[in-house]
């Protein structure tokens, strides 16, 4: 069993819009599973776009990866209107 934090945004139907208008030059941001970018992950049926981070990470830390996740996301959908309150932090335990 295996533990995350995701710190990202959960995909609604607008978010899914302005993310498949983003340009394949950026698609790398999010396409490509990279954990140095944004992964897209299931969390209790909802698709979160985020970073994973371990647990036990320290609380500046989580501050520094909301930072980054939101401004990737305002990189590759400038058109919609991220805030503060969009950026969370989701639990995920993957068995296996």
């Amino acid at each position: 069993m295996e533990n995350h934090l995701i710190i990202g945004a959960k995909i609604t139907d607008k978010i899914q819009e302005h993310l498949n208008e983003v340009l394949p030059a950026q698609q790398f941001y999010f396409k490509d599973n990279n954990p140095e970018y944004l992964q897209i992950v299931r969390v209790e049926g909802e698709r979160v776009i985020g970073k994973m981070a371990k647990p036990g990470i320290p609380v500046k830390e989580i501050t520094l990866y909301a930072e980054n996740v939101k401004s990737i996301l305002k990189k590759i959908c400038p058109d919609y209107g991220w805030s503060d309150m969009d950026v969370k932090v989701f639990a995920q335990t993957l068995i296996g």
